[in-house]
């Protein structure tokens, strides 16, 4: 539910919006993490009958994509690009997290293999990419970004 409403809502945070709102998905952006870490983290450690096994993994594995966030708002505030160290460490231990609660809940039963290994693959590149969006959006890249944009067009323009 929290990244559907990031889904709708995230450009909201980019107009005035009264802080009573502002506030409101400033917590959805933190929560969804949270949640999904706090789920994991019930998995791994919780034992379901085998009929629930399978399903345990699937939701394991949508947890990792799910941790990959939203496109439209993969930082709340440009200042969350400087967490990007954060979010690698955080991503290592998460994808190890899921890996074991797919081991956990698979092992002895290859008939979902594929089907989770191809989720478990896209929830990493999804992780990976967010971790790698919030490294490259940072104040110093961005500054660079700027500056060798505008030797480049100073080196396009005829001199007179």
């Amino acid at each position: 539910m929290l990244q559907a409403s990031l889904l709708i809502f995230a450009r909201m945070r980019r107009q005035n919006i009264s802080i009573i709102s502002r506030t409101l998905l400033w917590l959805a952006y933190l929560l969804a993490d949270y949640i999904a870490v706090y789920i994991l983290g019930h998995m791994s450690l919780c034992g379901k009958s085998h009929g629930h096994q399978q399903l345990m993994a699937f939701w394991a594995l949508f947890l990792l994509v799910h941790l990959g966030g939203q496109d439209n708002i993969t930082a709340y505030s440009i200042q969350d690009s400087q967490l990007w160290l954060r979010h690698l460490l955080s991503f290592v231990p998460q994808t190890v997290g899921v890996a074991y609660v797919l081991y956990k809940y698979v092992a002895g039963s290859w008939t979902l293999v594929t089907a989770a290994v191809l989720i478990f693959v896209s929830g990493v590149l999804k992780y990976g990419e967010r971790v790698w969006a919030l490294n490259s959006s940072s104040l110093h890249n961005l500054s660079k970004f700027i500056d060798s944009r505008k030797l480049s067009e100073a080196k396009r323009e005829p001199r007179a």
